[in-house]
């Protein structure tokens, strides 16, 4: 039995999205312990004293600086879990990772995306990766479903993102489409501005109803059951459970083609993926065997995700000088002399750029290089 310090980004206590991998390490008889990062919102981050007595330390997004410039210096198994749209297109080039990605250079990387397998493995870290999907049959209403939503066309959109996904984007996809009836959830993400509403002509061509709050998550179950054609709320996603639901309901899943949607979605197989800079009137006309087909590689791939979950489980208690064993081993190449030196610098930085404004206005450019700073000395 190993005893398992779990770091988690703090919005997940409330959406217990992340619990299936807690669940899954609890089945194998081994304790796991919940540790929650608030810094996020500008509470306390989770201070690495506290976890590194475990015997397996698992951060999933967040992390918790080691004292050590490398985790491998100081844990001999800390097993780190990034999410693909935590990466965005501001960072630049996807080479600008490697920054990033130094401190756990000799540690684990369990990668729930394809495209973050392939960086993290040609960074030279230790990676697995695991498709996930949800088990079906926990999801509210799903054995209703099929009957409901032969009638024609019936849209789910949760505008959560004004600036990023607007009905007017969703209007451009469907606007040669009849569809029965369409639902948009009217519940923006914090800090974002509220949504612009569908004009009375749309309302009335789609049959548009709306909804912004439901006391019981049943009635809005119960709404997003009805559809069969299932609108992608957000850019990217780092595993996109929301999206990996409606296909095991047997939703036409409509997402811009970003990861990882593009890593589930054939389209016209199993759904349907745009561009999202360059949004065009989509083809609709199978979209009911479309989500049929969506349901049964969903199902299907829930059973290869249980199937694979005793070597999931190896791969996160095996230490990570095993995982190495015989394979490039990293050095320590950084002396303390850098260590010290990038430290000042880092410092006298932050405090000139305090009271520089063209410092101030540039912060996109130079932020990197005082993050990468702070990562060499383990704060």
């Amino acid at each position: 039995m190993a005893r398992i310090a779990y770091v988690d980004h703090s919005f997940h206590r409330t959406t217990r999205s992340n619990e299936f991998l807690p669940e899954v390490l609890r089945r194998h008889g081994h304790v796991v312990d919940n540790f929650w990062d608030e810094a996020w919102s500008g509470g306390a981050p989770v201070d690495w004293r506290q976890v590194a007595h475990y015997d397996v330390v698992m951060m999933f997004q967040s992390f918790c600086r080691p004292e050590a410039p490398y985790f491998r210096l100081g844990h001999p198994n800390v097993v780190y879990i990034p999410m693909l749209d935590q990466f965005g297109l501001w960072m630049g080039p996807m080479s600008n990772l490697a920054a990033f990605f130094e401190v756990f250079q000799g540690s684990k990387v369990l990668s729930f995306s394809n495209a973050l397998h392939c960086l993290v493995t040609g960074l030279g870290i230790s990676s697995h990766f695991a498709r996930y999907y949800p088990a079906g049959a926990a999801l509210p209403g799903i054995a209703d479903m099929p009957a409901q939503r032969q009638d024609g066309l019936h849209g789910f959109f949760w505008l959560r993102r004004e600036l990023q996904l607007p009905w007017r984007l969703v209007r451009r996809l469907i606007e040669n489409t009849r569809f029965e009836s369409f639902h948009l959830h009217l519940a923006t993400d914090p800090g974002t501005p509220p949504p612009e509403l569908p004009s009375a002509e749309d309302i009335a061509r789609f049959n548009i109803t709306t909804s912004t709050w439901f006391e019981d998550k049943a009635d809005f179950d119960a709404v997003l059951a009805r559809a069969n054609v299932y609108f992608a709320p957000r850019p990217g996603e780092g595993i996109g459970q929301s999206f990996l639901e409606a296909m095991i309901r047997g939703q036409c899943v409509v997402a811009p083609d970003q990861g990882t949607m593009n890593e589930y979605i054939l389209p016209g197989v199993n759904g349907l993926l745009y561009d999202l800079d360059h949004p065009r009137p989509l083809d609709f006309s199978s979209a009911i065997r479309m989500g049929t087909q969506a349901r049964l590689g969903a199902l299907a791939g829930r059973t290869r995700w249980e199937q694979a979950e005793d070597e999931l489980v190896r791969f996160i208690l095996t230490p990570s000088a095993d995982l190495y064993a015989g394979r490039y081993q990293h050095p320590l190449s950084v002396s303390s002399r850098t260590i010290s030196q990038s430290a000042s610098v880092a410092t006298g930085l932050k405090a000139f750029a305090q009271r520089n404004m063209l410092l101030k206005g540039t912060r996109f450019l130079w932020h990197p290089v005082l993050r990468l700073a702070r990562q060499v000395r383990g704060r």
